[in-house]
Formats: C-alpha cells, sequence, structure tokens
C-alpha cells in the first residue's frame, strides 16, 4: 500500500532525548507493548494489510534503533526481560525481526550477551527463526554458549519444543559441532535441573543421529529413565522406534519400565497415548493391554513434579486419531471410555488442580479446562467420526472387539 511506509518525524524528539539507559528503555518498552492499530499511527501508516503489520514493525523498530544509536544509545545496554538482563537485540530477536536484528548486530550488539552461565537466555535462544539464528552465527554467536542452567541453544530449543530452532542444527551438523550439542542434552537430562517447558508438556523432543553421520547417539536407557523420573518421555518417530540394545526400541523399554510402577502418573498417560497415536509400532494389541493395566494402578498421594498438562497434546491426539479407519478407532474410543471412568476417581481424590490443562496461546486467566474435560470431548468429537452412540449400540462391532466391549461395561 502507498501509505504502507512509516517516517519517524512524529517521534524524532522524544528520540533525541532518550540517551539516557532507563529513558531509551521506557520509550523502547512503551513501543513494544503498543498494538498495531496505535504504533502505525505514530510513525505515519494509516492503511496497511494484516500481512503487513510485521514488516512494517520491523522498520519501525529498525528506524528507531538506527536513530537512538546515532544519538548515543549504548545497544548492549542490558535492561529488557525478567530481572533486566537482556538486550535490545534479544528483544528483537525474540519478536522474530530480522531486519532489526541485522541493524543491531551492525551497529555492535553482542550476539553472544548473557552466555557463559550468566541469564536464562541468550539472543540465539531468544529466536526460533533458522534465519534470524544464522545471522546471529555469522556474527560471532557461540553454539556451545550456555545460560544460566547450562544449556545450550540447541538442548533449550529441544525442552521448549521450538522445533524449526531445534532442527537448524540436525541440518547443519558439519558446520557446528554436533557431538558436543548432543553431549550437553545428555548432560542436561541427566542432571534434572533442565525441564521442559510446560506448554508444550509432555511432549519431547529427543534427537536420533541418522545412519551415516559421524556422531554418536546419546539416547540409552539411563537418559529414558531420568526422562521418566521428571515424567516427560521422547516422542519422535525415529526416538521411539530406535534400538536400545538388541531388538528393544525405546517404546518398548518405556513400556516395561512403566508396567513395573506400583503407581500411575496421569501426565504421562497423555504422553502414552500420544506416542500411540504417532506410531503404528506403538499401538499393537500389547500396548493397548499395557497402558489399560497402567491405568488400574494407584495415583499417589502428590503429583509431583508436574502438575500442568498442555492443550497441544489433546489437539494432536484428535487429530492423528480422526484419521484412523474406524475398526482401529473403534479400539481408542474403548480406551478413551476407560480412562475416563479411572479420571473421575482420580479427581474425586485429588480435586481439578493437577488435571489442568493449559493452552499456551490463551491468557492465564481464561484457562480452565482440565484432563476430563478435554478426553470427554475428544471421545465425543470421534465418536460422531464413526457414527456411534455414547453405548456403541448403534454401530456393529468387529467380531475381534466383541469381547473388549464386554469387558467394558463390567469396569466400575
Amino acid at each position: 500500500m502507498a501509505n504502507a511506509v512509516p517516517h519517524f518525524e512524529g517521534i524524532r524528539g522524544r528520540i533525541i532525548r532518550a540517551r539516557e539507559m532507563m529513558e531509551t528503555r521506557d520509550l523502547l518498552l512503551e513501543l513494544l507493548d503498543l498494538p498495531e492499530h496505535r504504533l502505525l499511527p505514530i510513525f505515519g501508516v494509516t492503511q496497511w494489510a494484516p500481512h503487513e503489520v510485521h514488516g512494517l514493525k520491523d522498520q519501525i523498530f529498525l528506524g528507531v534503533i538506527t536513530e537512538l544509536v546515532q544519538n548515543g544509545w549504548n545497544c548492549n545496554s542490558a535492561a529488557f526481560g525478567e530481572g533486566r538482563h537482556d538486550t535490545f537485540l534479544m528483544e528483537m530477536a525474540r519478536c522474530g525481526f530480522p531486519k532489526s536484528v541485522t541493524r543491531l548486530l551492525e551497529m555492535g550488539a553482542e550476539a553472544d550477551h548473557n552466555s557463559q552461565g550468566y541469564g536464562a537466555s541468550t539472543p540465539m535462544m531468544c529466536t526460533r527463526d533458522p534465519e534470524i539464528m544464522k545471522k546471529l552465527l555469522y556474527y560471532g554467536a557461540n553454539p556451545l554458549a550456555t545460560n544460566a542452567p547450562g544449556q545450550t541453544d540447541f538442548t533449550y530449543k529441544l525442552l521448549k519444543g521450538y522445533t524449526p530452532g531445534a532442527r537448524f542444527y540436525l541440518y547443519n551438523t558439519e558446520k557446528i559441532p554436533f557431538q558436543s550439542l548432543l553431549s550437553n542434552f545428555r548432560d542436561c537430562i541427566l542432571s534434572r535441573n533442565s525441564a521442559p517447558y510446560e506448554p508444550m508438556y509432555p511432549l519431547c523432543l529427543i534427537p536420533v543421529v541418522p545412519a551415516g553421520v559421524p556422531y554418536t547417539n546419546v539416547i540409552d536407557r539411563s537418559l529414558i529413565d531420568s526422562m521418566l523420573r521428571d515424567q516427560y518421555l521422547p516422542f519422535t518417530s525415529k526416538a521411539l522406534s530406535y534400538p536400545l540394545n538388541g531388538s528393544q526400541t525405546v517404546w518398548q523399554y518405556i513400556r516395561l519400565r512403566l508396567g513395573e510402577s506400583k503407581v500411575v502418573v496421569p501426565a504421562l498417560v497423555v504422553a502414552l497415548m500420544a506416542c500411540m497415536a504417532k506410531l503404528e509400532e506403538c499401538r499393537t494389541p500389547e500396548d493397548f493391554a499395557f497402558l489399560e493395566h497402567y491405568i488400574t494402578k494407584p495415583i499417589p498421594r502428590e503429583l509431583y513434579p508436574r502438575e500442568t498438562l498442555s492443550k497441544a497434546v489433546f489437539v494432536y491426539l484428535l487429530f492423528s486419531l480422526s484419521i484412523l479407519p474406524a475398526p482401529q478407532l473403534l479400539r481408542w474410543l474403548i480406551l478413551l471410555d476407560r480412562l475416563l471412568r479411572r479420571l473421575l476417581v482420580w479427581m474425586d481424590s485429588l480435586g481439578e488442580l493437577p488435571f489442568r490443562v493449559v493452552n499456551s496461546l490463551i491468557a492465564a486467566d481464561k484457562r480452565g479446562s482440565h484432563m476430563l474435560q478435554e478426553l470427554a470431548t475428544m471421545q465425543a468429537l470421534l465418536a460422531m467420526r464413526v457414527n456411534v452412540s455414547d453405548s456403541f449400540g448403534e454401530f456393529r462391532i468387529p467380531d475381534e472387539l466383541a469381547s473388549m466391549l464386554a469387558m467394558n461395561e463390567n469396569i466400575e
């Protein structure tokens, strides 16, 4: 659009006055907090299309940054984020503004700020955009730099669920000391100082080095044991099917360990279902029998350390299961019915809080669903998908499932 070109005359006076670090911070935070319908008119943009907003904001901050530095602002001032440990480079990387990031780097912004164990994140950890990651590496960012918990950017992104950023390292193993990144991931998991970011929990990415690549995989029983202790699981298809020794896969080992457990962990039930939905080899008759036995175990008096489930997992389950043929889907409906009955018992014992579901896309004060609601909704939608009633009475039951349904009717 002709008018979608920002200018800076209306704010230049304030930029000139904002030489002190605190004044500059207040100005930048104010601009960051403004919604586009208030921000863009300040810079003379009166008409814009929705797809232009992100690029226009990037241009605006590029111009503001340029004028601030020209008027004496030190762009490495750490005055943003929690504890005010972050620089504005980190804010721009977090927003995904490549032009602003490039301009800051050209003007001397430190690409490795907060590394060497200081602060919660580095500029690399602030971005999910591989193109911004490339730019940071070009300007000297160290892929082995660690934050305060001792995580490299690769480990940080894996545990945060930032898939595109984590894959950047998998696609560039020849240019990056990848074995060191793998070892850091393993060390952080074994130290139990690194837990997944809650909105993506309980699904955790875990890298598997493909055949022919000169790196050693770090997946073994001790790594899986540590993940199970903290109540999360590997999730990639390659990780689940990875052979630990002989013919035993990671998934089979998980099944063995949880089968030996004396108690049931509800969050792991959801994670197990997600694994089964992801990979056909994980949903054999033995897998269903295992999960149905697992949910009959006693529930612990306290659910520690995880008390938050992710809405994304239930969405993933719904879309994964809805494409299955009717007989397979009916088997899942039987499982869901049994799990819902167990959930009623668990929630009667422990209340709703431990089963709370978080949608990271919705404001915290508006999040109110729990595991029972999500699974019941999923069951209803899947039942419509195969046109069965709640009692399955209007659907012809395949002979191989008839005995399972008979058992289902006798469950508490």
